[in-house]
Order: structure tokens, then C-alpha cells, then sequence
């Protein structure tokens, strides 16, 4: 019986990357990391076919730690926005400012505000006179959505540079204002807070149950730009409801053709995430629905991946023509660090995508 039995612990108890024969790749990731080859990198969870590979974590970070996910909740908000139009709540061509209208009162000075649709938020294209991209030339409107007292009213005040739908430019008062505006038309729908929205539609049915959503100032309004706090482990549920075309549990919480959006992006983002990695094509990125989409080349083969960013490194990925999600978090924190918030993309390149694409071409 023993020796029947030995061989069966050894099964359960081997870790879950063990099911190919790439896992000395992640292996070798992970001690990199562990070495500061790569530096403050606060955890690493992968994904592939549906079943965990590799999950670890650094530092003082643990799988219970609710890591700050920064800029990575905008992508978040992007699903809540798109789960909000699945369900008839808001239509994403309607122009927003009648919604955010009966939250607080609207500038009337440029007519080009009025023409800024649900669909001009979800991608970065609302024409704002606003510029927060790393080394951008600005101007940046950060401190005062996520700091002022009155964010609602400072993103309206906010001057239009350009016509809505003409060019992206990326700016946190859109995703505040995305937020703001799925809020408003639950209250037009008579529907709970989307704060329960959230939690009802998309949180409890991943079964995320252990996360910290932020508010503004006033606590009115949900920070759909960023700040809220969620284990790394749930990020990667996010990441497996993109995968799988919005099904989870073989129920669909977003529809696949709001999927389908995220993984055929057509603005340009106007800065590269592929430029810190050795031997690799300078690629252009796009952005769709808050998330963006970034080529990777691994021994000439293309494998797109749809990703989110959050200051300090964090990072969802997905690659779905390999099944295939990964999660980063980090703290390398502001602009100055750009460099080394990119780290995972040199790790994915490297390590990660390899052992798959090898797999399957």
C-alpha cells in the first residue's frame, strides 16, 4: 500500500507548473526575482489552460496581502462600464454630460464637451486638455482627481484640447469620469450604488470577496481611476473572466463581444512598453476599454496580449492565443521608475511566453 500511496502524494503535493515541460522557465524567473535581478517586484502569479502555474510572492508580500493596484483598476472599471451596457443600463455612444449632469454642474464654454460619449471615456479619446503619459509634456490632471475635494467638478473643468474620438491621449479624469457616469445612470435606472453594482456583478460571482474599493473625497463617488486594493490572486480572476470571453463558471458576467473589444484595440497609444526589452522590435501598443494591447515577438512568432498597467508595476495580462494570463505587482512607484515598473514585460518575453510558444508552433 505504501509504495501505491507514495507516488500519489508526490502528485498532489508537486507544483502545479510541473504539467509541462516548460517549468524550469518559471523557475528561473522566479529565483531572478528572488536574486534582485529584477527589482521590487512584490509578486508573480501565471496561468496556463485555466490552471495555476507558478504563484509567488516577495518581500513582505503574501498571498492575503491587498496589494494596491494603482492605474491596473482602471481596466476594472473599463469591465464594470462594459457589464453596465450588457445589461441596457447605459448605452456606450450616449454623450455623458446629461448623465453627470445630475451630479454636478456642467461648463458650457466649448460645445466639443457635449459631443464626449461613454465610448470616448472607455478609450482615452474624450479631446481633454490632458497628457499623463510617462515623460509626457502634460498637462497632468492627477492630483486633482485623486486628491481635490470636488474631482467630479475639476474633470468637466478641464479644457478641451481636441475634437472627441480624434486621438488618445491618456488622462485619469477619464476613467474618473467613466466611473461617475456608470453611477449616474444606475441612479437614472434606479438601481443600487455602483458600489454594489461591482460587488454584485462582477466580484461576487469571480468569488472576490477580500478587496478594498476607494472613494472620493466627498464618498460619493468611486475612484474608477485607480487606488482600490486587491490580492494578487483576485487580479488574476480578472484576468481568467478576459480569457474566457466573459464566462466564468459557465456563467456569462460580460458579454464576448464587450470581450472581443478589449482584444481588438485600434487607438495608438503614443508611448512603447516593448522598448526596455534586449533583441525586441520596437512595437507599437493599442488601447481599448481601459485596457491596452501590446505584440509580443518571440522567435518571430506575433503574441498579442491585452494587459493593464498600474503605477509601481502592476500588471494583468492575457494571451489568449496561448491561454495564457499572468499577473505582476510591484513597487516601483513614479514616473522616474518607468524603466523598472516594465520589468515584467522583459520576465514575459524572456521566461513566461517562451516556454508556451515553443509548446505550441
Amino acid at each position: 500500500m505504501l509504495k501505491a500511496f507514495v507516488p500519489l502524494l508526490c502528485i498532489l503535493a508537486a507544483p502545479a507548473f510541473a504539467f509541462d515541460k516548460g517549468e524550469g522557465k518559471l523557475a528561473m524567473a522566479h529565483v531572478q526575482i528572488q536574486k534582485g535581478v529584477y527589482t521590487k517586484i512584490d509578486s508573480m502569479i501565471v496561468y496556463q489552460d485555466n490552471k495555476l502555474a507558478i504563484e509567488k510572492y516577495y518581500g513582505r508580500f503574501d498571498a492575503d496581502t491587498l496589494h494596491r493596484t494603482h492605474s491596473s483598476f482602471k481596466s476594472i472599471t473599463g469591465i464594470l462600464a462594459l457589464i453596465a451596457a450588457d445589461q441596457g443600463i447605459l448605452e456606450l455612444d450616449e454623450p455623458v454630460l446629461p448623465l453627470l449632469a445630475q451630479f454636478a454642474d456642467v461648463p458650457s464654454s466649448d460645445p466639443r464637451r457635449e459631443e464626449i460619449t461613454v465610448n470616448n471615456l472607455l478609450d482615452m479619446t474624450s479631446g481633454l486638455d490632458c497628457d499623463e503619459a510617462p515623460q509626457s509634456a502634460g498637462p497632468s490632471h492627477e492630483e486633482g482627481v485623486d486628491e481635490g475635494p470636488t474631482p467630479l467638478l475639476y474633470s468637466l473643468g478641464i479644457n478641451m484640447a481636441r475634437t472627441p474620438g480624434s486621438e488618445w491621449h491618456y488622462c485619469s479624469a477619464n476613467s474618473f469620469m467613466l466611473a461617475a457616469t456608470v453611477s449616474a445612470a444606475l441612479e437614472r435606472a434606479g438601481k443600487p450604488d455602483i458600489f454594489n453594482f461591482a460587488d454584485n456583478f462582477l466580484m461576487a460571482p469571480l468569488g472576490i470577496t477580500n478587496y478594498r474599493l476607494t472613494r472620493s473625497a466627498s464618498g460619493k463617488y468611486l475612484n474608477g481611476q485607480g487606488n482600490s486594493y486587491f490580492r494578487p490572486l483576485d487580479l488574476a480572476r480578472i484576468g481568467l473572466l478576459v480569457l474566457n470571453k466573459g464566462k466564468w463558471d459557465g456563467k456569462q458576467i460580460v458579454s464576448e463581444k464587450s470581450i472581443a473589444r478589449l482584444y481588438h484595440a485600434k487607438e495608438t497609444v503614443n508611448w512603447p512598453w516593448t522598448d526596455t526589452i534586449a533583441n525586441h522590435p520596437l512595437t507599437a501598443s493599442h488601447y481599448s476599454a481601459q485596457w491596452y494591447q501590446t505584440e509580443f515577438d518571440v522567435d518571430g512568432i506575433k503574441v498579442p496580449v491585452t494587459h493593464s498597467w498600474g503605477n509601481g508595476g502592476q500588471f494583468i495580462f492575457v494571451a489568449p492565443t496561448i491561454n495564457l494570463v499572468a499577473v505582476f505587482t510591484g513597487s516601483n512607484q513614479g514616473s522616474r521608475h518607468i524603466k523598472l515598473q516594465k520589468q515584467p514585460f522583459n520576465i514575459m518575453h524572456k521566461y513566461i511566453l517562451p516556454r508556451i510558444v515553443g509548446q505550441r508552433h
